[in-house]
């Protein structure tokens, strides 16, 4: 748009604008553009009919209309005025030549042109025109033919009637303004409510409703926007991803509007402390992100990583519930690593993942993370089809009565073959508890330890078979069913089998936990604690149980005799003996130890010193050996 408030070109009479001064010079210039052009029309159709002095008079006032615009173009309400003065301007020119017939039905645009000043004005634009005019009409009636003479004049009888047209035509617009402006106000009303409502899910849709954090969709945006913005100036940035640990445990054991008051706890230290150089969002759950610009280089990305380990491992004090915090924290940084978002985020967050697995508490990205990421989940997408392709199978380790030699039973576990290897247990049993598909794996194993269990009492072997169950069977409803499903389809007795858990299964629900283990007990089953010492041992706990045997863990075997675990297994042995429950010894390797598990009347005992796992068909020969010189020492004696 130019100085004088018109636009440029045609096209920009289209635009829309949010100037409120801009619109007014529109609307000005509009108006004037009509007038001008229909006083120019006049003023050509008159000489062409050849009423020269009419045309005259339409073409100055075509002029005239132009020299006024020009004159006051910077300033659009008094350039209005003088508009409207210069329609005045025109009527009283209209009077000086009225003696032209021309005239007579020229006159007429006058009220029509009042309609023109409402449309773009506005009513009381109209208004100030109407009332100049009337003014000006009025004076130059006067001043050519003299008051008395204007009274009684056939002219005057026009001007009224004129007027008259122009006055009806005035209030209808007035009425018509007023009509449509009722009409519009609930319009209006509603377009602010809707303004305020889109203000509102405009907040909805970018922030977190528990803690008024960014949420991800808009820490999306930011995060394309800050290496955006870091990139154009050439700055680092960069980005930690945070997640609690044992977070679950707290919806589980305090509910989750404690949970819920811990996430807004959680929220409001992160702005505390970091919230005035970085922006702190929520990802979901107990996930939070911390995008920092203006970095120094990997060494405060590293004194970032750490406050914020150091800030979320303090106690968390709610009313009157305490409990502890922690996270495990990966950062990455841009553009060293990455540069752009969806590296950036899946760097991190790799970086969290390597910091979670080995409780490092912070993790800086590194290339070799993201090679065993894809090893990992390579793995773990060949685990997810091991069972469909029969790729898992069962080795049996004796356990051997300790005072007798004889072989009681074996231990069932789990091995998994996959391109032509053996893959120890180490490398997936974890990975098959991540992504629960040990659920699956666990029923798997419970029905081929009964199937081959049946399969040797049917050879006349009268041995035991302990079963070791996942934390994820245990808690499934279905876990007794699937304990009783095998014993019935192979007709196996049910005091042949032993099931071992660990003791965090216990405490998770005691009452849950204890109902179960009954219905096992009440089965015939019996019911073993394996790596007991490892866990959260307590004597109420095992008093509420009904628990047969407890199993020593390897770690208080493998240094006996020359630490003090010698001393922790044998405290075990006695712990049981208390409680009348029977012993096992895991990882025996040696004669000292055995030796030692001996003197202390340990009971039984399983590990390389006697046998390695064995595939069921060696296991088989090894009971018929073990049988066969069972027989000849009876023999002898």
């Amino acid at each position: 748009m130019n100085d004088w408030g018109k636009p440029t070109n045609c096209d920009d009479l289209f635009v829309k604008s949010t100037s409120a001064d801009q619109l007014r010079a529109q609307r000005v210039w509009r108006f004037v553009a009509v007038i001008w052009a229909t006083w120019l029309f006049f003023g050509a159709f008159l000489w062409h009919r050849g009423y020269d002095e009419a045309a005259h008079i339409c073409v100055f006032d075509s002029v005239l209309i132009l020299l006024i615009n020009f004159c006051y173009r910077k300033n659009n309400n008094f350039r209005r005025i003088m508009n409207l003065n210069l329609a005045a301007s025109a009527g009283g020119l209209f009077s000086v030549s009225i003696s032209d017939p021309a005239m007579n039905g020229t006159m007429l645009f006058y009220p029509v042109s009042i309609v023109v000043a409402s449309q773009l004005l506005g009513v009381r634009a109209a208004l100030y025109w109407f009332s100049v005019n009337v003014i000006a009409f009025s004076a130059f009636f006067i001043w050519i033919y003299g008051l008395d003479q204007s009274l009684q004049t056939s002219r005057f009888d026009e001007l009224v009637l004129m007027l008259g047209v122009a006055a009806c035509i005035y209030f209808c617009c007035h009425q018509g303004e007023e009509y449509y402006r009722k009409r519009t106000s609930n319009l209006i009303r509603l377009s602010q409510d809707l303004e305020i409502k889109s203000q509102r899910l405009q907040v909805l849709a970018t922030t977190d409703a528990l803690t008024g954090l960014t949420n991800r969709f808009q820490f999306q945006e930011r995060l394309r926007e800050t290496i955006k913005e870091s990139a154009d100036a050439s700055t680092q940035m960069a980005l930690f991803l945070i997640d609690m640990n044992g977070f679950k445990e707290i919806n589980d054991t305090l509910g989750h509007p404690v949970g819920d008051q811990a996430l807004v706890a959680i929220a409001e230290r992160l702005v505390a402390k970091f919230g005035d150089r970085s922006e702190v969002a929520r990802l979901g759950g107990d996930e939070f992100c911390i995008i920092t610009t203006n970095l120094n280089g990997k060494n405060e990305a590293e004194e970032i990583a750490v406050k914020v380990c150091e800030l979320l491992s303090q106690r968390c004090i709610l009313e009157d519930t305490t409990f502890p915090l922690g996270a495990s924290v990966g950062y990455c940084i841009f553009p060293d690593h990455a540069k752009t978002d969806k590296d950036l985020l899946a760097y991190a967050d790799t970086a969290m993942f390597h910091a979670k697995e080995h409780r490092l508490g912070h993790s800086c990205y590194e290339r070799e993370m993201t090679d065993r990421l894809i090893e990992y989940r390579m793995v773990q997408d060949k685990l997810s089809h091991a069972l469909d392709l029969d790729q898992f199978f069962l080795v049996y380790q004796p356990q051997v009565d300790i005072n007798t030699g004889d072989v009681n039973g074996v231990e069932a576990l789990l091995r998994w073959r996959s391109d032509g290897e053996v893959v120890p247990p180490i490398r997936f049993i974890h990975l098959l508890e991540r992504s629960r598909e040990i659920l699956p794996v666990s029923n798997w194993i419970t029905r081929q330890a009964c199937r081959q269990l049946a399969l040797w009492v049917n050879e006349g072997h009268n041995v035991t078979m302990s079963i070791n169950v996942s934390a994820l069977q245990f808690n499934d409803p279905e876990f007794y069913q699937s304990i009783l499903n095998p014993i019935l389809e192979f007709a196996i007795d049910p005091s042949l089998l032993d099931f071992e858990i660990t003791e965090g299964l216990l405490i998770d629900d005691v009452e849950k936990a204890a109902a179960k283990l009954k219905q096992v007990s009440d089965l015939g089953c019996s019911i073993s604690i394996d790596d007991f010492g490892t866990g959260y041992s307590s004597l109420a706990y095992l008093r509420q149980f009904p628990i047969d045997r407890l199993k020593i863990d390897r770690a208080f075997i493998k240094d006996i005799p020359n630490s003090d675990d010698g001393l922790i297994a044998s405290s075990i042995i006695v712990l049981a003996k208390s409680l009348k429950m029977s012993v096992l010894a895991e990882g025996v390797e040696t004669k000292d130890q055995l030796d030692f598990l001996k003197w202390h009347d340990c009971d039984e005992y399983q590990g390389y010193y006697y046998s390695r796992p064995l595939p069921p068909q060696e296991v088989s020969s090894f009971f018929k050996t073990a049988a066969s010189q069972r027989r000849e020492h009876q023999s002898a004696l």
